[in-house]
């Protein structure tokens, strides 16, 4: 029954192809968001080999915006739906994987490359009042008006197959801090879905101020991409290779990787982001020699890591992988610490003083109360800890304080962004 539905529905479905436009935004000439559709046409491809997936998948392609990054690092797509223009990115990604085509590889490339410098927030989200924006500073212009700041568990979900993808494709280390910073402060700071379908749609980082609420609608498109970010944490904390074991993202967890027929556990133990130490524990029946690799992060520097109590002599890069090469023993423990620092991240260039406030990858926001210091550049130099957990005070306030997104609780007032006056 389901592969005679799978038949009727590449016979039957509307093959128009309307390019999105700046005013028409999510190209509806066929449905929304048909150039994400050759996806999971070459996912069946590679399951089955049935090239009848290839060939409807060829149907779906979207050079006229994938080509703009492989042309050129810096295009004009303003305007365009924020959250299917990254996840289109998964369909390149696809078939740069069925092709082997480098133009696919290095649209790829380019384009989370150009989002981080032109459309990210502190927190990794994008797309004011769902679009993208021109490099001109209308990111930051943004925040003076929209609430509708970012589509978020729809853009995390984007975010975080573009970047498996290229952690895959490329084994760069880099591609795994826009993760971290969706599970810090995307799809891991909204509020839990509720009743039949309520679910929370838009993050709020207004300049005024803003609040969590919930969508007004149940069962919008972020109640389904919701459940498939959670689902998807399996895939994106731990990779692997003939040779090595990574870890991308620190959370408490397990893996079981079988390297040649010799099964290998490994345990992680950790508080992060609340806490800059994370401990793994090899479990296996036998030593076993294999590279054991974590993710440097790029907001990070002065990375240890101590092997059984040992202090190892080594630097770590930030955006690069730690690795550590030897023979393991069952219960060999290994201490990671990656220092946090207190950042200000502005919003564009364009708006160099307009900041949010971060504590490693964590957006900080403030109660009506916390003001930040208006003329000190590094917060390290102003703020101190109080007592929760990642909880800050300017020095010399004796009330507000800035605490992570992460933790703002629905219809809670809070200000993310502050224009410093300097």
């Amino acid at each position: 029954m389901l592969e005679k539905l799978t038949e009727w529905g590449m016979k039957t479905l509307d093959r128009r192809r309307t390019p999105a436009t700046a005013a028409d935004w999510d190209a509806t000439g066929c449905g929304n968001e048909w150039y994400t559709l050759c996806e999971n046409l070459y996912r069946a491809y590679q399951l089955t080999g049935d090239s009848k997936y290839k060939i409807f998948g060829d149907l779906w392609r979207y050079p006229v915006y994938w080509g703009k990054f492989a042309e050129n690092p810096d295009p004009d797509v303003h305007g365009l739906h924020a959250y299917s223009h990254v996840n289109t990115l998964s369909s390149a990604a696809m078939t740069y994987a069925v092709t082997g085509e480098g133009q696919y590889l290095k649209a790829l490339a380019n384009a989370y490359d150009y989002f981080q410098r032109t459309q990210c927030y502190a927190t990794g989200g994008y797309g004011p009042g769902e679009r993208l924006v021109a490099s001109d500073g209308s990111l930051g212009k943004s925040l003076e008006s929209e609430i509708k700041t970012y589509e978020t568990p729809c853009g995390s979900w984007a975010v975080f197959k573009l970047s498996r993808y290229l952690l895959q494709f490329t084994g760069e280390a880099k591609y795994g801090d826009w993760i971290e910073k969706m599970i810090c402060n995307g799809i891991g700071a909204a509020l839990p879905m509720i009743g039949p379908g309520i679910t929370f749609y838009y993050s709020d980082y207004a300049l005024q101020g803003g609040h969590k609420i919930y969508f007004r609608d149940a069962w919008p498109c972020c109640s389904g991409t919701y459940l498939q970010d959670v689902a998807d944490y399996h895939n994106i904390i731990y990779f692997k290779d003939r040779d090595s074991l990574y870890v991308n993202l620190y959370a408490s967890s397990e893996v079981t990787w079988n390297k040649e027929g010799e099964e290998i556990k490994l345990e992680q133990a950790t508080g992060f982001p609340e806490s800059e130490m994370t401990t793994l524990t090899v479990r296996a029946k036998k030593p076993v020699a294999f590279n054991l690799k974590f993710r440097v992060p790029m907001w990070s520097r002065g990375a240890t890591v101590e092997v059984n109590s040992e202090k190892l002599d080594c630097s770590y890069t930030p955006g690069k992988w730690g690795a550590i090469q030897r023979t393991w023993e069952p219960g060999d423990r290994v201490a990671i610490r990656i220092p946090m620092p207190l950042t200000q991240a502005a919003i564009d260039q364009q708006h160099p003083h307009r900041v949010a406030l971060m504590y490693g990858p964590v957006v900080l926001v403030g109660d009506p109360d916390a003001m930040p210091a208006a003329t000190q550049v590094d917060p390290a130099t102003w703020m101190t800890c109080i007592e929760g957990p990642l909880e800050f005070r300017a020095r010399g306030q004796t009330k507000g304080r800035f605490y992570p997104f992460y933790r703002a609780e629905y219809g809670t007032f809070y200000r993310m962004y502050f224009d410093l006056k300097v």
